[in-house]
């Protein structure tokens, strides 16, 4: 009897569920999340200015908005807190060709959307590009949730994934709605507000959705670390940025020059 109780005992000990902790970097990471958030969607709504203004490099523009709302504001913004979660009793580690998938899935569907959506606010178009903007954030998360690893077994809350993917989904459309229907400054200010709570509330829901059951007698966990995946990204996310602001501030000038009587423009000549 004593044997069997000590056996059991054992087994629990060695199959655990944790607790998992959100914060384990520290509160900064909040700020530093909701700031990279707001400043893709800053650049990525600016270069959808110009692509409505543009027939010739609207492809273009519209590629830099996606990269800069889907992979720097959303994508980047949700790895950068996922920094701070961490288990006690194990180390996390990540699958590096999962992450790259999440990262391909939402600058595809963001480009999607955008273009779905069009120049002019017309309802169902709206809407399928809310749709499907979301339902890639939604898909992103889940793929960014499903690529941890640890020593033991990880689980994941379908229900809570689908609320994600509905608030993703909901808060697109009205990003959307509100840039497009609405020119004024307020407006511009209040959709990049509502975009990086709306990111942030993806995040935090979805990562809600991991449960973790750790096991002494279970390999080590493969992969490898998010700090090694994020920062070469958060790198080039930074760099990423630099091209389409450059053209955002350029491209005002050009329009102005396109204005000027002919006669009046600077004639440059070769140098001698």
């Amino acid at each position: 009897m004593a044997d069997t109780l000590a056996s059991a005992t054992g087994l629990l000990a060695a199959e655990a569920n944790a607790e998992m902790e959100w914060f384990a970097m520290g509160y900064w990471l909040i700020g530093l999340s909701l700031g990279v958030s707001a400043l893709g969607a800053l650049v990525g709504l600016a270069c959808v200015v110009h692509g409505r203004r543009s027939a010739r490099f609207r492809p273009v523009w519209l590629g830099a908005a996606a990269i800069s709302i889907g992979g720097v504001g959303i994508w980047l913004a949700t790895a950068v807190p996922l920094l701070g979660v961490a288990v006690p009793g194990t180390v996390l580690r990540y699958d590096a060709a999962t992450l790259g998938v999440s990262l391909a899935v939402i600058v595809i569907a963001v480009f999607a959307g955008l273009v779905i959506v069009g120049r002019e606010l017309r309802l169902p178009r709206l809407v399928a590009g809310g749709l499907v903007m979301g339902l890639g954030a939604g898909l992103m998360q889940y793929l960014q949730v499903s690529s941890v690893d640890v020593q033991g077994s990880v689980e994941l809350t379908v229900w809570l994934l689908v609320v994600a993917t509905v608030i993703a989904v909901i808060v697109a459309t009205g990003c959307l709605w509100v840039f497009q229907s609405m020119q004024v400054l307020a407006a511009r200010i209040g959709t990049i507000v509502l975009f990086a709570a709306g990111v942030a509330g993806v995040y935090y829901t979805g990562v809600a959705a991991l449960g973790f059951t750790l096991d002494d007698a279970a390999e080590s966990p493969a992969g490898m670390q998010l700090f090694d995946f994020v920062f070469p990204m958060f790198v080039l996310g930074s760099l990423a940025l630099a091209l389409p602001i450059t053209a955002v501030l350029v491209a005002p000038d050009r329009r102005e020059l396109a204005t000027v009587d002919p006669a009046l423009r600077p004639v440059l000549e070769p140098a001698r």
